[in-house]
Order: C-alpha cells, then sequence, then structure tokens
C-alpha cells in the first residue's frame, strides 16, 4: 500500500476518544502509526470531557501550529474551531463521530485513510460558519422534534450506529412529541407558529449519517437555511420522516423554507435543541452567518447549491389562513 506523503504544514491533532462511540480512539490508533511511519512531526491533544477540545485547540495554535486537525464527530469540530484563530489556521478533520454531517458536505472521504491521506494534498477551501447567541457552530441547530430526537438518539438508542439510531429516536417520538409556540424573523418576514413541531437552521446540507435536512444548504453560499414545520396528524408527521429519507419534506404544505444571513427563533419555552449534535437548552436565538471566515481542507470546491436570497413555501401560509 502507497505510503501516506507528509503533511506540509506545523500540524496538530486534537482527539476526542469517545466520539462516535469509541470510533475515535481506534480510529486514531490507525492514523498515528501511518504518521510514525512516514515520519511525520505533529502535536496530540486528548479530550477527557465535554468542550475541552476548544482549550486544547488554542493551546496548539500558540504552540505554533498552523493545521489543527479534529479527530471526532460535528461537535469535536465545532469545539476545535472554537480555539483556532480564523485569520492564520487551516482546519483538517479526521471523521469518526457518529453522523459525521459537516465532513460530508465538505466532501472529505469518511474512511479515515482517505480523509488522512488528503490533508497532504487539499487546498484550503473557505467555508461559512454559523454564529448562535455568539457561539460557533458549523453544520445545523435543531429545535424541538429534531433536538428530542439527538437526545434518545444518544441515550437509549446510542447501541445503533449513525442513520439508525436516528432512524429509531424519530419513530419513538413520532406520536408523542408536543408541540410547541416558536416565532421566528427573518429577511424583514416575522412568522409565528403554535403548532410547530420542528425548527432548524442550517449551514451544511446533512444530518445524522446521509440524511440531508436541508438539500438546498450549502456552506460556502454565504446564507442560512431556516426550516420550520407545524405538526398535522400522527400519520402525516411518519409521512414526513419518509419525505426527509427521499429528500422531497420541503416541499410539504406543512414546512416554511427560507433562506437569508441573520434570523431570530424564539420559542418561548424550553424545548429539546441542539447545536451540530450536541443537546443545549435555548429558548431564543439570534443567529447569523459569516461567509467564508473558516479554511477547511477539502478535496474541491463545497458548494452543491445555487446561491438564493429567498424562498417561500407558499402553500405553508395558504394553511395558515
Amino acid at each position: 500500500m502507497r505510503q501516506i506523503a507528509k503533511i506540509p504544514y506545523q500540524t496538530a491533532f486534537v482527539v476526542n476518544p469517545t466520539a462516535g462511540e469509541g470510533k475515535a480512539k481506534h480510529t486514531w490508533s490507525r492514523v498515528e502509526s501511518e504518521l510514525q511511519k512516514n515520519g511525520q512531526q505533529y502535536r496530540v491533544y486528548f479530550t477527557s470531557s465535554a468542550g475541552e477540545a476548544t482549550g486544547l485547540a488554542a493551546r496548539a495554535v500558540q504552540e505554533g501550529a498552523e493545521l489543527i486537525v479534529a479527530v471526532g464527530g460535528d461537535g469535536t469540530l465545532r469545539e476545535t474551531v472554537s480555539g483556532l484563530d480564523l485569520r492564520k489556521n487551516v482546519l483538517g478533520a479526521i471523521p469518526a463521530g457518529t453522523g459525521n454531517g459537516f465532513v460530508r458536505s465538505c466532501k472529505i472521504p469518511l474512511h479515515w485513510r482517505k480523509a488522512l491521506r488528503g490533508l497532504s494534498c487539499w487546498h484550503p477551501q473557505p467555508v461559512d460558519l454559523g454564529i448562535i447567541n455568539n457561539t460557533v457552530f458549523l453544520n445545523i441547530i435543531g429545535f424541538g422534534f429534531d433536538g428530542a430526537v439527538v437526545e434518545k438518539a444518544a441515550t437509549k438508542y446510542k447501541r445503533f450506529k449513525g442513520y439508525l439510531a436516528y432512524l429509531a429516536a424519530f419513530l419513538d417520538h413520532a406520536g408523542k412529541f408536543k408541540r410547541f409556540h416558536c416565532k421566528a424573523r427573518c429577511n424583514g418576514f416575522y412568522f409565528e407558529e403554535n403548532q410547530a413541531i420542528l425548527a432548524f437552521v442550517a449551514n451544511g446540507s446533512y444530518y445524522g449519517g446521509k440524511l440531508r435536512i436541508a438539500p438546498q444548504a450549502a456552506i460556502d453560499d454565504g446564507y442560512l437555511d431556516l426550516g420550520l414545520f407545524r405538526r398535522r396528524s400522527i400519520p402525516e408527521v411518519i409521512g414526513l420522516g419518509a419525505r426527509v429519507a427521499i429528500r422531497r419534506h420541503l416541499s410539504s404544505r406543512a414546512a416554511l423554507v427560507l433562506k437569508g444571513r441573520k434570523l431570530f427563533l424564539e420559542t418561548g419555552q424550553k424545548v429539546p435543541a441542539h447545536i451540530d449534535g450536541d443537546l443545549v437548552e435555548i429558548s431564543s436565538a439570534e443567529i447569523k452567518i459569516k461567509p467564508s471566515a473558516l479554511r477547511i481542507l477539502a478535496p474541491e470546491r463545497c458548494s452543491a447549491a445555487p446561491q438564493k436570497n429567498l424562498s417561500l413555501s407558499l402553500d405553508y401560509f395558504k394553511e395558515s389562513r
């Protein structure tokens, strides 16, 4: 097997050994073996608790690292980015999480060897960063049903892998998740829905493995995608899940879809929520985009969607009357 070339940066790895139910620990052992074979110089930092990757990435920057490579899932990448000097540093990724949604949008291979090989030959690609209440996010924020599914997938169904965990959690909640009140402002429009079941804001497209919750989103188009879904009957909720699987959910009469650079969401109550798969408690949020704020080593230009300023689901308003 061809030897992996040396990485042309002062490189540091931030490894979350618990990511992917321990997958990252095994992945790192393979990566480390390859690095040692080709005499690569590097530093490595291991997280031991949630949130620690930010401080470790900042330490790596202070110690001279130019490229910081996160080994883990979307949450590990998000924490790592928060510790970077975005003017100087480049992000790398070895996918080792459960869903790996962000790296899918970046077209980074999911196999560790292909991702490692790319660090020596790919060029930095500019991608957008999301900001929610002054906190960085890379991929997707979810409120309501979405947050509840993430919680169940990470606890009750963690024995399953990737998509299956989210599917099991979805079916668990489909008939019993309660509606919530949601207010949204985007592009000068104001919306209020008291039958909301799900609201998401997406920078990237993928979520929970191969699912594309926001198929129109692109991480380098300078926009965020807002999706708001109202609950109807239980069969229609289950049908919505099927539509997500075939990427037809945004055409549902229960869906409102918008693109914008800055938006506000308020639930008025605590509902399950997540930021890049990490559970949080948020009842109101100011969310905005920082175009091309991050450089990441990826195989090619990431955009897969046309740039659009605004996309409205008119059927949603017809039903609201």
